[in-house]
Formats: structure tokens, sequence, C-alpha cells
């Protein structure tokens, strides 16, 4: 027979399973209560009951970039309890937020006119300045065009909920010179400290094709892949595992003049194209002869979802735009008429975020305190205080 401790034990760890994941202010007040509680959050089995509990990680924020007098400027937008000690990022650039952890490039302090990569987290408020990948990454005379992810190296990781532990960081390259385009990649592993060595592919390109180049849209990871768009016409694949580089052609038949790859629930990559008010989403299947192709799955209008004075008289493409996505759901950030909506897909559900401008990189995750960052964040502390 259970002890009656054990029984409120059992009762106390029903009702903190049901705190919404998005009050994380909560949560970590519960944690401040007494041992007993904190010793209940802290539990593994009893995070893992919370995440299965809740179902996928809610948005806690996002960070994009900002108009301004500075070559860019990054701030995280908090849309819960969640206040980090740093929020506004002055000449550094937003590459990617992923696993919790957001890369950014900034100026190097050791070299005028290089940039260096930072990984920081937003729990923790960790930063984490990367040594530069070795210069024959970047051949000279050539237009170079890169981008970088980050992500969870911890192994066994579900990555629902990371807040710590090794990563990775991918970073991609496309030198481009006459009629042909050398991509290129790396690895830094923060176990090691060190970057792996290069894996390259060449393309040989007609005039009609002209070249290749990675561009600074969020990447998206699929399985063991990660996906960079390169313009209109092609995304380039990395394999994680075994690393290798290869190139996939869009859809032949494409709208609109931008294109935004992304990772659906199904865990298939699906792209996103908007032509005028319009959104036609594309999924990668495999036929019955075991060929990928292309499938437009579904067609949205977006004047049936978005307020009649958003979309702009005439409509035309290059006013309207996907700005970001949450990888792994249906929602996307679609940018019209100077403002940035939330767009959930399937249930076609619309709000309207607090920027007008630039891409938009989601943070995610249920922020369970743990016995190390209980306290970490601003609004967490003055909870604190008064618990």
């Amino acid at each position: 027979m259970a002890t009656p401790r054990t029984l409120v034990d059992d009762l106390v760890g029903e009702i903190l399973l049901r705190i919404p994941p998005e009050d994380s202010a909560c949560l970590a007040r519960a944690s401040l209560v007494c041992k007993t509680w904190r010793r209940i959050l802290s539990d593994p089995a009893f995070r893992s009951r919370y995440r299965e509990f809740h179902g996928p990680p809610p948005l806690l924020g996002y960070i994009h970039v900002l108009k301004g007098d500075e070559p860019y400027f990054s701030r995280f937008v908090s849309t819960s309890a969640l206040r980090p000690a740093g929020r506004d990022f002055p000449e550094w650039l937003v590459l990617d937020c992923r696993h919790g952890r957001a890369l950014f490039a900034t100026s190097s302090p050791d070299a005028e006119g290089s940039m260096d990569l930072v990984v920081w987290n937003p729990i923790t408020n960790e930063q984490c300045r990367l040594p530069k990948p070795p210069r024959t990454l970047l051949p000279a005379g050539a237009r170079h065009d890169c981008n970088a992810a980050v992500l969870c190296a911890a192994e066994g990781c579900d990555h629902i909920d990371c807040h710590g532990g090794p990563f990775r960081v991918v970073f991609v390259v496309t030198s481009t010179s006459y009629m042909e385009t050398v991509t290129s990649a790396r690895v830094y592993l923060s176990e090691s400290g060190a970057w792996s060595e290069t894996t390259s592919v060449h393309h040989h390109l007609d005039l009609e094709e002209w070249c290749i180049c990675v561009d600074m849209m969020p990447s998206v990871l699929v399985g063991d892949a990660l996906y960079f768009s390169c313009g209109r016409k092609y995304i380039l694949e990395y394999q994680l595992s075994a690393p290798h580089l290869s190139v996939i052609a869009t859809p032949a038949r494409f709208h609109g003049t931008c294109i935004v790859i992304m990772k659906a629930e199904d865990a298939l990559l699906k792209l996103v194209d908007i032509d005028r008010s319009s959104v036609y989403l594309w999924s990668r299947e495999v036929d019955a002869h075991g060929i990928p192709r292309w499938v437009q799955s579904r067609t949205i209008e977006l004047e049936t979802l978005l307020p009649d004075d958003v979309l702009p008289t005439p409509v035309k493409s290059r006013w309207i735009y996907v700005s970001g996505f949450v990888e792994g759901t249906d929602v996307i950030f679609v940018h019209s008429s100077g403002y940035v909506y939330m767009v959930q897909l399937k249930s076609r559900r619309v709000t309207k975020m607090a920027i007008k401008w630039g891409r938009l990189y989601p943070f995610t995750g249920f922020g369970i305190p743990g016995i190390k960052v209980a306290s970490i964040c601003e609004g967490l502390r003055d909870g604190a205080s008064s618990a």
C-alpha cells in the first residue's frame, strides 16, 4: 500500500503536470516552494510525462532581425513568461534557432572584416564563440554565399526539450565563378572544439541555370539530413551521419518568386510556395518505383484567412512572403502589408505578431526548471522573490 507521503507526491505531480507549458514562470515558482516539489519537477520521469501530456513544445519566443542604422541587429521577443537576461544583440545576425540554442554571425574582435559564429542558449544565457572554419573552405577569386545551422549532438536525445549538452554547427558555403559552383560544408563539434574535414560537391551549370547559391533562409532538419534553400530552383541536402552534399531541384510547376522549405508533422520534406494570395504546399514523396518526386498536396487562399485590409491591392507576390516557420509543425509566418502573421495551416488560426518586418526564428521548448536553471531568467527571479 502506498504511504500518505507517496499519495501526496503523486497528487502534487498530477497538479504540476497540468500547468501550461507556456507559463514557465509558474513552473519555476513551483520548484521553489519546497524540496519535494523541486525534486518532482527535476525527475526525468515527470519531465517525460509532461512532454507527452502537452504534445509538441510550445512557442516560447522568437528571434528576428531589426531594421536600423547598424548593419544588423537581432532581438529575442518573448511570447511566454520566458525572459532571457540578454534579449538585444547589436551587430549580431541570427542564422538559426533549434534544439534550445540560437546561432549568430557577428564581427570578429580579433580580425577586422571577418565574422565569427556564436551559439547562445536563451534559457541559461550561455554563449560559445566558435573558432573560425579553416580558410581552405573559402577559395579566393569567387563569389561566396553561406549559411549555417545549429543542432543538438547529445546521443539518445529526443530533441523535444534540449537545454544544454554537446552541440554541432553545420557551416555551408557556395563559391561561384564562371560556369561553375562549388558547395562545401564543415561541421563543428562542441565536444572536440574543432571543425571536421570539408565535404564538397561541384555543380557544372548551363547558361540558363547560371548558379546555385545557398541563401539566408532558415534551414530545416528532417531525419538525418539538413536542407538549405538555394534561391527558387534548388535545395541543398547535407546528410549528417555519412557527410554528403547533394542538390534537389524544386518543382517544375513553381508559382512564386520565393520558396520556403520546412518539415511538417509527418516528417516529410515540404515546400511552401506563395503566388499572389495563394499558398501552395508541396511534399517530397517516394513513388512506387522508389523515385522521390514533388507532389502538390494543398492550396490555401490567404484571402480567407487574413483580415480584409492585410492583402495589398492589387495583390503581388513580392509583397507577400513566408518569413519563417516552426519546425515540425504546420505553423508558418506570413509577411504582408508591413506586418507578420502566424498562420496555423490545419486550424486556419491567424495571430498578428508584434513585429512588422524580417525573418523569424522561433524558439520552442517546455522550460521545465531543473536544479540549476530554476531562476535563470529575469522574470523568473522576480517571481522567486515573491514566492
